[in-house]
């Protein structure tokens, strides 16, 4: 086998070039004080120093004490197997926790702001790409004001692969017109608040995703939530609003 192979193999342990040359050495020296492996390495007494140290805390070099001197040696290479054995049952130990911990930091909610039409496009493609229930409330009818030919086109598309709309548009003469133009459609339901009040955004909700609507008519944009827990406690909030709200 070549030395450079041999090096390559110890560098994926763990050890790095200056380490491997000090054990290499080692092995031919075997147990000897640090001045005479300095001299070998021509690396200087201070650092061989270090580097023995760390070479000790990684399980590759131990030492004994002759007349008060110490004496170091390299690991017997068949020891290195269990060494390695022995990390990796430590590493199967904690593995739980790791894995814990990145399930953890996935369920952290993820915030975006998405600008203009496009950005709000972008929400409405994702709710076909999921092929989950969408609830909507709030503003009414804002949507085709700003996409006047596209809602047209995203709701035959919605309605082709079969996603459920439900929706609850505020009791005024424009939000029971447009529920009754919506309603005419499969998989969609609409109710109606008790008030006539128009919220200036609309909220939406499908998979695990929560997003907030701005339909200003020049810059639109909205904000969106990715979180499985902040989206279902909005669905509770949106059926209790259902419950109460009008056929």
């Amino acid at each position: 086998m070549e030395q450079k192979e041999i090096e390559e193999t110890l560098m994926e342990i763990g050890l790095t070039r200056e380490e491997i040359k000090v054990y290499l050495t080692m092995l031919n020296l075997g147990s000897n004080l640090a001045s005479k492996i300095s001299e070998e390495t021509k690396i200087n007494r201070s650092h061989i120093y270090q580097l023995l140290e760390r070479l000790i805390s990684k399980g590759f070099v131990g030492y004994v004490i002759k007349e008060n001197r110490k004496y170091f040696s390299a690991v017997n290479p068949e020891k290195l197997i269990e060494l390695i054995k022995d990390r990796e049952q430590k590493l199967k130990n904690i593995l739980p926790h790791l894995l814990e911990i990145k399930t953890l930091d996935k369920e952290k909610p993820i915030v975006e702001i998405l600008e203009g039409k496009q950005g709000i496009k972008t929400i409405l493609n994702d709710i076909l790409k999921l092929k989950k229930e969408w609830l909507g409330f709030g503003s009414t009818g804002k949507g085709t004001e700003v996409f006047p030919y596209y809602a047209e086109h995203y709701e035959k598309e919605r309605v082709k692969l079969k996603i459920p709309f439900r929706a609850i548009f505020d009791n005024s003469k424009s939000g029971k017109k447009k529920g009754s133009e919506l309603s005419k459609l499969k998989f969609t339901q609409v109710r109606y608040s008790l008030q006539e009040y128009s919220a200036p955004s609309s909220t939406w909700i499908y998979g695990n995703r929560l997003a907030f609507v701005l339909w200003d008519k020049e810059h639109p944009f909205a904000i969106r939530i990715i979180s499985k827990e902040v989206t279902d406690n909005f669905k509770s909030h949106f059926e209790v609003l259902w419950k109460i709200a009008k056929k």
